[in-house]
């Protein structure tokens, strides 16, 4: 059966289509009021593991905003996948509900925004605010992932100083119009270069930037290659975050989710930017 639908590397799970989080540049496929079931979830992951996937994504929504997110990450495990979270969390009961479960992830991606994509984003997740949630963490299976608009010299010093102090690694990526966000990035190719100077530029990221150059030229020519599945919230299996068409049911038969995820591709003119950005680069597995 995992011969039929192509070698799978995970999947991205939407907790809930609803974020109070907010960001304004936000990548999420789905907007709305649906909470993800723990009965549709340990379907899903019962059907994943039988295509050969071990390895999850808890996103959202903010994922420690989830009524049973510890239960997530405890049935994740049982059903023998590796799960990882993206996270804003920084204080409160979002804390609380990551430290609890810290020793099960196999990783930690904290989501923080330079001052002026903070200030664009209108999201709280200052990098000041990060190092109590890698000490509360407890371990370095965790890292940084900075969205970066119109870089200073302050947010390169709360960058490194960051991971200095957590002793862990660090992507920054720069922001990109989306679908639902446009804006204009006059500084996007100074922020590169500070990008590239100070941190280093990772594959993934780099193809990104390619693609957002080309994007700018006229629809992307070439169909999508990410090999991470997406569950919704509203527990259907699709092999584009943003393409419904192909989707099908976690409750649907075995054979009926094989042949859907064995059809269902990412053909242009459907493959957005927002696509390039959350399922070719790594900084965006949630």
């Amino acid at each position: 059966m995992t011969d039929r639908i192509g070698a799978l590397s995970g999947v991205l799970i939407s907790t809930a289509d609803n974020c109070e989080v907010n960001c304004r540049f936000c990548f999420r496929a789905d907007v709305g009021r649906d909470v993800l079931s723990l009965d549709a979830y340990s379907r899903a992951l019962s059907r994943l593991r039988e295509f050969g996937v071990d390895e999850l994504c808890l996103s959202g929504g903010e994922p420690t905003d989830h009524p049973e997110f510890r239960q997530l990450v405890r049935v994740a495990l049982q059903f023998g996948f590796r799960p990882s979270v993206v996270t804003a969390a920084r204080t409160g009961p979002r804390l609380d509900a990551l430290a609890e479960v810290a020793g099960m992830l196999s990783h930690v991606t904290v989501s923080a925004d330079s001052r002026r994509a903070e200030e664009l984003g209108r999201t709280g997740r200052t990098i000041a605010s990060t190092p109590p949630v890698f000490e509360a963490l407890g371990h370095h299976r965790a890292s940084l992932h900075v969205t970066a608009y119109e870089l200073d010299e302050d947010d390169l010093k709360s960058i490194i100083g960051v991971v200095e102090t957590a002793d862990v690694p660090v992507e920054v990526s720069p922001l990109l119009p989306s679908p639902t966000f446009r804006f204009e990035n006059p500084d996007l190719k100074r922020d590169l270069a500070l990008i590239d100077t100070f941190f280093g530029m990772s594959e993934q990221l780099r193809t990104v930037v390619s693609d957002y150059h080309t994007w700018l030229r006229g629809p992307v020519v070439r169909s999508c290659e990410s090999e991470r599945l997406y569950l919704s919230a509203d527990g259907f299996l699709r092999r584009c975050p943003y393409d419904k068409s192909g989707q099908v049911s976690v409750f649907a038969t075995r054979q009926e989710i094989s042949d859907a995820l064995e059809q269902s591709f990412c053909e242009p003119p459907k493959t957005s930017l927002a696509c390039m950005a959350i399922c070719r680069s790594e900084s965006r597995q949630g």
